[in-house]
């Protein structure tokens, strides 16, 4: 069993109940991996739990179900099924989840090389549950006690945390590559933040992605992973020349340090521009909100597919989409009362050092 920490409490993943033992190592590694970002725990307080499983029909003991297609309800248990997943929870628990996973390796499949991820099917399957089923469930369990995802990147310096909001492309990560070269930067999360309503942000142990075309703009990242990946996957990128080929590089070995929790100092929300100049302003909390809560539901967007159709049913133990952004709003409002906000407008496709020299001009990154 693998348990790790989620804000003040742990969740766990258990593999025990995979059947076929290749199948059960194959599923572990993976797992291994999808979660290396995350701090391990030693802690008693699990408060989600997921369970592997390679015969989910015999964890089925509910007769009668409402249905929709192939999702269905019953008195005692959701089933959950479609062409991505399926999974089981117990309606009176929730947060007790079975995922099966099946062992669908061809010769092919099996070679990571073919993958832009560098994947194989079974490791597939387990990111796929990453995004779709614990992104789910612990953002229900996060709002649950005052607390949500925030689409963004975070640091911390001087025991406060800087935020970096914006959607995909705009330069969130590019930052973090910046600042993991200071000393007085710690590492508190790449592309999901958890915030709280009391004007905190926890560290999420999602591990940073590596492109190609960073390599250029960030030279001492080349020099990581030759030391960090392996031979077959370094044949892949001289291979393929792919700027969507993705290394994910855990956060210790990028910064010295990393924050496990710190109050909120500022936000500053990214957007791009047609401009060749950049552009700062304030920003108030509502304009803040009205921008990263669409963000997050893109972000979420297929997890939030999955939860409408289970909410959609009689009896179902679970809320819609729509009432749950409505509490990551309220979450929002209270989290970014007091703090300071800027809105920094990028001009499309500049360097990603440019931005970090005018954040530092301006005194966004003290």
């Amino acid at each position: 069993m693998y348990i790790y920490k989620h804000n003040n409490i742990a969740f766990s993943i258990a593999t025990s109940n995979i059947r076929d033992n290749t199948l059960r190592l194959k599923v572990d590694n993976a797992i291994i991996d999808v979660f290396k970002g995350f701090l391990v725990s030693d802690s008693d307080n699990v408060q989600f739990e997921f369970f592997f499983t390679d015969n989910i029909k015999k964890f089925i003991t509910d007769t009668d179900f409402v249905r929709v297609k192939k999702i269905k309800v019953g008195s005692t248990q959701t089933h959950f099924r479609d062409n991505e997943l399926n999974f089981l929870i117990y309606n009176e628990n929730p947060f007790k989840v079975i995922v099966n996973v099946t062992n669908n390796e061809t010769i092919k499949s099996s070679l990571r090389i073919f993958d832009k991820a560098f994947r194989n099917n079974i490791e597939r399957q387990v990111v796929t549950f990453y995004y779709r089923v614990f992104l789910l469930f612990s953002q229900l369990w996060n709002i649950q006690n005052g607390l949500s995802y925030l689409h963004s990147s975070a640091v911390a310096v001087n025991k406060e945390s800087i935020i970096f909001t914006a959607d995909s492309g705009v330069g969130k990560s590019s930052l973090l590559f910046n600042l993991s070269q200071a000393r007085n930067f710690a590492f508190v999360a790449d592309d999901l933040a958890m915030v709280s309503s009391n004007s905190k942000v926890f560290y999420q142990g999602r591990s940073l992605s590596i492109k190609p075309y960073h390599l250029k703009q960030y030279p001492f990242l080349m020099k990581k992973l030759k030391s960090l990946m392996s031979f077959v996957q370094k044949v892949q990128w001289q291979l393929l020349r792919d700027n969507r080929l993705t290394y994910r590089m855990h956060p210790s070995d990028l910064f010295q340090k990393i924050s496990e929790s710190s109050d909120i100092k500022r936000v500053v929300h990214l957007c791009n521009h047609t401009s060749l100049d950049f552009r700062i302003s304030d920003l108030s909390a509502t304009d803040l909100i009205k921008y990263t809560t669409p963000i997050l539901t893109n972000e979420l967007f297929l997890a939030n597919h999955k939860l409408d159709y289970l909410a959609s049913l009689p009896n179902s133990p679970f809320i819609n989409s729509s009432t749950l952004y409505k509490i990551v709003s309220d979450i929002y409002s209270k989290a970014f009362q007091n703090v300071e906000i800027k809105l920094v407008l990028v001009p499309y496709m500049s360097d990603p050092n440019d931005l970090y020299t005018f954040l530092k001009s301006k005194g966004c990154l003290s």
